[in-house]
């Protein structure tokens, strides 16, 4: 997994691809920017939740991202939120990143807090050594 990236292609489809894959749905060639790199680690789930979390990257839908999974999403420099959903629970306080050719990489982790009523995320900003897999 260590070479793969997250990409969406113009189809829709999202993917972990290497650079130079085509998409597995339309068969055209996957485009990856080279510019910066989000990398996001799931930590394991309390409760044996092991549903996939939903991935929003600049309110659109970047895949799910599973236990104790790290992916990493290339992107272009630039302001980008990133936001975590799973069913019908959208609890989930935004990071925004703001990346330059001075800060091309952005870490993150994410994991399930129980609540009394409901269930919320934890989606917080890290650095390189909390990221496995990186």
């Amino acid at each position: 997994m260590a070479n793969l990236l997250r990409v969406k292609c113009s189809c829709g489809e999202v993917t972990n691809a290497e650079v130079g894959a085509v998409c597995s749905k339309c068969k055209q060639p996957l485009e990856f920017v080279q510019d910066a790199l989000i990398m996001l680690y799931r930590k394991g789930s309390p409760l044996g939740c092991a549903a996939g979390f939903g991935v929003y990257l600049d309110g659109q839908p970047f895949g799910f991202i599973g236990n104790r999974e790290t992916i990493k999403i290339p992107v272009s420099y630039g302001k980008h939120t990133l936001h975590i959903a799973s069913g019908m629970n959208r609890k989930c306080n935004d990071l925004v990143f703001e990346l330059t050719p001075e800060n091309r990489f952005a870490f993150a982790k994410v994991w399930m807090k129980p609540g009394f009523w409901t269930n919320s995320f934890v989606l917080e900003v890290c650095d390189a050594s909390e990221m496995p897999n990186a």
